[in-house]
């Protein structure tokens, strides 16, 4: 092992020796096993920001599907209404569709 030196504000100083205390460690184990815990969330920050970024995009790629399945209904004009709203023959797909999934 090697030794360093740091300085520190005294908050952090306090709250390093309280968590010390806490969990009866010395501390030097203290600090190791709280910059082992830091750079382990910093991994588990940089993956998690990676799965928002995921269902963000599935996300918006199912409001794109539903909008793409909305405007084929409507252009199938089975009734003669353009507007996705007034359309009947819509309104039953999604009300079959999306009853127990979505909250439109």
């Amino acid at each position: 092992m090697i030794r360093i030196h740091i300085t520190i504000p005294e908050e952090l100083d306090e709250r390093i020796r309280l968590y010390g205390k806490e969990n009866n460690l010395i501390l030097s184990h203290c600090v190791r096993e709280l910059v082992n815990k830091g750079l382990d969330n910093v991994s588990i920050n940089k993956k998690f920001d990676q799965t928002n970024s995921m269902i963000d995009k599935m996300f918006s790629r199912q409001l794109y599907i539903r909008d793409l399945i909305e405007q084929f209904y409507t252009d199938m004009e089975i009734e003669k209404h353009l507007n996705p709203k007034n359309n009947k023959a819509l309104q039953s797909f999604k009300s079959e569709r999306y009853k127990d999934k979505y909250n439109d």
